[in-house]
């Protein structure tokens, strides 16, 4: 009987646990979007101000997402400044050149033209532990589609924990994206991001001498 009842309150805490770390984020899909229908995303400047010294600068966190994206997610990852730079070159503008909100306006009028859809990453630090928000919108319409939050207290205030939680939030995202689908369209849709992770693993395998990731070594150059 001992036993019996070691084994249920073993198996208790077991989903108590799974229940707390799912309970870290919080997602939100609008109703009749579907994510599959996404193959570029866009990285757009975050809501940041940075309070601590741990944490990154806004241009630092701006460029970490991207790398966080361009690493984990199977969708092609346009990164803010690569997409700055098509908008020069199309338009003459310069959107390093204009005031915050004018930079934001020209961005989001422009980005359809380079990306499905784009990430606002909104870090709300004021308090012990980070609140991290990604708002996915559609490129085209600027409609909000999809939000991803996250909250925990193995979060921190510093650019490798929200570095990491970014890898989560479009690892989170590609697993979410074929929800949509049915059959044989969301097995073949499974099968490529499949594919795509397998290619991805071969460019960021460890460093045979250091023993880090490759990526992780340039990236922190």
């Amino acid at each position: 009987m001992k036993k019996f009842f070691a084994v249920q309150l073993t198996a208790l805490l077991l989903l108590l646990t799974s229940s707390i770390a799912f309970a870290a984020f919080e997602e939100k899909l609008e109703e009749g979007v579907d994510l599959s229908t996404i193959k570029k995303m866009a990285i757009a400047i975050p809501e940041f101000y940075k309070v601590s010294e741990r944490e990154p600068t806004l241009e630092e966190l701006t460029k970490d997402l991207s790398e966080a994206g361009i690493e984990a997610s199977t969708l092609e990852i346009a990164p803010y400044e690569e997409v700055i730079a098509a908008i020069r070159r199309d338009t003459g503008i310069d959107v390093h050149s204009l005031e915050p909100a004018e930079a934001e306006k020209f961005f989001l009028k422009n980005v359809k033209h380079y990306a499905d859809a784009y990430v606002v990453l909104t870090v709300a630090n004021n308090s012990d532990k980070p609140w991290l928000f990604y708002y996915v919108y559609d490129a085209k319409t600027t409609k909000l589609i999809y939000t991803y939050s996250v909250q925990s207290r193995l979060l921190g205030h510093s650019a490798k924990d929200y570095f990491n939680t970014s890898k989560d939030f479009f690892r989170h995202f590609d697993d979410v994206a074929p929800q949509k689908l049915e059959g044989k369209e969301r097995k073949a849709f499974q099968e490529r991001q499949k594919e795509i992770r397998k290619s991805k693993s071969k460019i960021h395998r460890l460093d045979e001498k250091t023993g880090r990731n490759k990526v992780e070594l340039v990236r922190k150059k």
